[in-house]
């Protein structure tokens, strides 16, 4: 399980950069803290399932490439 956390923490830092998304606005979109977004790209937490279709929403990508290497 924490290789999978590992893999979606990395996903959700490129595809913010890729996005030019600071991790505010990434919290912002989401209606969560900053500080929740910065746990989840450092793998000390992870998003709720209930957020996985908004993120792919926000990066135009689909839920399974944000578990993907």
């Amino acid at each position: 399980m924490k290789n999978i956390n590992i893999v979606l923490a990395a996903n959700i830092l490129k595809f913010r950069k890729l996005c030019g998304m600071t991790q505010s606005k990434l919290a912002e979109k989401l209606s969560v803290s900053s500080q929740s977004v910065s746990k989840w790209e450092t793998a000390k937490a992870a998003p709720d399932i209930s957020l996985l279709p908004m993120l792919a929403d926000i990066f135009d990508c689909h839920i399974d490439q944000l578990f993907s290497r």
